[in-house]
């Protein structure tokens, strides 16, 4: 038994309209850009001036950025320092 549908104010069968079209997720064609401000490394006071550069600079100094860890990490890190704060009325 054939289905019918309104399309475009007339009466059709289902499998008769047309294919809605794709959009995109935006009409501009245009990549996303994120600002990045330079400043001078605090390890060899080379000026940083992108997230690339960022990151080799953390790299080779053996650094991380806290804010780069998993929310879980961050998490439990407080947990462990929370617990290791002692009362000392219970020494």
């Amino acid at each position: 038994m054939p289905v019918y549908v309104f399309s475009g104010g007339r009466l059709i069968k289902r499998e008769d309209r047309p294919a809605r079209p794709i959009r995109a997720a935006s009409d501009l064609p245009a990549p996303a850009v994120q600002s990045f401000e330079a400043y001078a490394s605090p390890i060899d006071d080379r000026t940083i001036s992108s997230h690339r550069q960022r990151d080799k600079d953390l790299d080779a100094s053996g650094s991380y950025d806290p804010r780069d860890t998993p929310a879980e990490f961050r998490r439990a890190r407080h947990g462990r320092r929370k617990h290791a704060k002692r009362d000392p009325s219970q020494s």
